[in-house]
């Protein structure tokens, strides 16, 4: 099945459109849905579409899908280790299958998704600034539904999107190392006046005060920063 390659300026268009929708997404797992959908409007041929961003042991870490059909298909290749999906995030390579049916390189992943209504799928990889981040992929109910110029594209599509992507998630993975920083410092200050109390009423040292301190937190179970919090809020009632 063949169609003819946009022009430069309608590539640019749907290039332009896609990351307009991406800039708009605060978190990754919003974005990756909104490039799922833009996949699929973007890649003629498309019945569904995803994108997934993947750590580095093949797992997915967030996953954006069209429809209940990808997010199944997606799934299995997670569960049985094995698909287009992964071989384009690993392979660092465009992936074709002509037909579900007729393909054997998958043979765990074809058989499981023999019942869903897909026969033809194509997948590329995210990589930013040598990352390997993620992939995205594309379905169609017929088979023989991509070739060379659907390859073209989604590669065209890959390329920013994986920029995007690997923004969003390193400004998140930045936030999440404040918020950690953050409460270990509280943490720590509340051990530490938490030891302050012990050792002033019990009349310990250092190291006898913060032995109390564990004893506690293991008696009850209890973590010890919320033990900590306990002394210091029994230490103002009194």
């Amino acid at each position: 099945m063949n169609y003819s390659l946009p022009q430069a300026y309608e590539l640019g268009g749907i290039v332009g459109r896609m990351i307009s929708r991406l800039l708009t997404e605060k978190d990754a797992s919003k974005a990756v849905q909104s490039l799922a959908y833009v996949l699929k409007e973007s890649i003629p041929n498309s019945a569904g579409a995803g994108a997934s961003i993947i750590n580095p042991r093949g797992h997915s870490e967030s996953t954006g899908a069209t429809d209940k059909v990808v997010l199944r298909a997606d799934k299995l290749q997670y569960k049985l280790g094995e698909g287009p999906c992964l071989s384009a995030w690993a392979e660092q390579r465009p992936i074709i299958i002509q037909d579900t049916q007729k393909e054997n390189r998958w043979p765990l992943w074809t058989a499981a998704v023999a019942d869903l209504p897909l026969r033809s799928v194509l997948s590329a990889p995210l990589t930013t600034k040598g990352r390997h981040i993620g992939a995205i992929k594309v379905y169609s109910l017929l088979p023989l539904a991509f070739d060379d110029n659907s390859v073209f594209l989604i590669e065209r599509l890959a390329s920013p999107a994986a920029v995007l992507l690997g923004h969003i998630r390193d400004r998140e993975a930045a936030e999440r190392m404040s918020e950690e920083l953050a409460e270990a410092l509280a943490n720590r200050d509340m051990i530490s006046r938490a030891l302050g109390i012990l050792i002033e009423r019990m009349n310990l040292n250092s190291q006898e005060a913060l032995g109390v301190l564990l004893a506690r937190s293991r008696g009850e179970g209890t973590p010890l920063h919320d033990v900590a919090r306990e002394i210091l809020q029994e230490a103002t009632v009194e």
